[in-house]
């Protein structure tokens, strides 16, 4: 009878196991961080962020890949930058640089971790991550995989509303029907900034026309046509007038791409060179 008794508890673990294997998002369960202090604050404060705690549509291996390609590029061309995958430190650094007067990145893979956005849209207004972009220092969230904000990093789904509370825009869809697997064409400033960056497939490329109030799309990297007369795109920076960025690079579903590579390009080339390093008119 014991014999039975320990094939049913196996049995019970390997289903707990694929289920857990099955969750969309997946999540660290503990936390180890690079460039950061047991406190929870960042010393210094880094330029960049990168957070691989939780990630969708692209598996924490992968995403911990790029991140670490991401970190080595920044560093080489004298920029600081970190990865944690506790989402406390990544709260603290970012309370800690909203209104410093300092272009900041914060670099995520298909999730808005809870401890920036509340899960459950429970705070639609006045987040950190909101706050945070809504300063004049240029902060920018750069997302990468999942459509940004669609899940928290327990797993709940958020769907559209916090990228429509982050950009204060309740039309903002990027799920528009039939756009899976759309082509995207590199533009000439793609070519120029993002020397990595090559013709791919988007899953949840930034619809144009959706830009409303001060939001404009700052750069264009790849779009339906090559250009920037373009009705989808991806990579996209957009800019809410003089304040802070949503950048949305490689948006693909488990897509083989240099993520890695194309966001230390633009970030290097781009948001922390010296002619954005202060916020310019639009």
């Amino acid at each position: 009878m014991r014999k039975y008794r320990w094939i049913v508890i196996i049995a019970l673990i390997g289903c707990t196991v694929s289920f857990a294997s099955c969750t969309k998002v997946q999540k660290k369960s503990t936390a180890i961080v690079s460039g950061v202090s047991d406190t929870g604050e960042v010393d210094p404060p880094m330029d960049v962020l990168i957070y691989t705690g939780s990630a969708s549509w692209i598996t924490l291996e992968n995403a911990t890949v790029a991140a670490k390609t991401t970190k080595k590029l920044l560093e080489s061309n004298g920029i600081r930058a970190a990865i944690t995958e506790n989402e406390g430190y990544l709260k603290n650094w970012m309370v800690e640089t909203t209104a410093n007067g300092a272009v900041n990145v914060c670099v995520l893979y298909g999730v808005l971790p809870a401890s920036i956005y509340a899960a459950g849209n429970t705070q639609p207004d006045g987040s950190v991550a909101e706050n945070w972009i809504e300063t004049t220092d240029g902060d920018t969230i750069l997302n990468h995989a999942d459509y940004l904000g669609y899940y928290s990093s327990d797993a709940t789904p958020n769907n559209k509303a916090p990228l429509q509370n982050l950009m204060d825009l309740p039309h903002v869809d990027i799920n528009v029907e039939e756009i899976e697997n759309l082509n995207m064409l590199v533009t000439g400033d793609g070519k120029t900034v993002a020397p990595s960056l090559v013709n791919f497939k988007s899953n949840r490329p930034f619809p144009l026309e959706q830009l409303k109030s001060e939001w404009y799309a700052e750069k264009i990297y790849a779009s339906d046509t090559g250009s920037i007369e373009a009705t989808l795109a991806d990579p996209i920076i957009l800019r809410d007038g003089i304040r802070g960025r949503l950048a949305m690079v490689y948006q693909t579903h488990h897509g083989d791409n240099p993520k890695g590579q194309v966001a230390a390009e633009i970030i290097i080339n781009y948001l922390l060179s010296k002619a954005v390093l202060f916020p310019m008119e639009k």
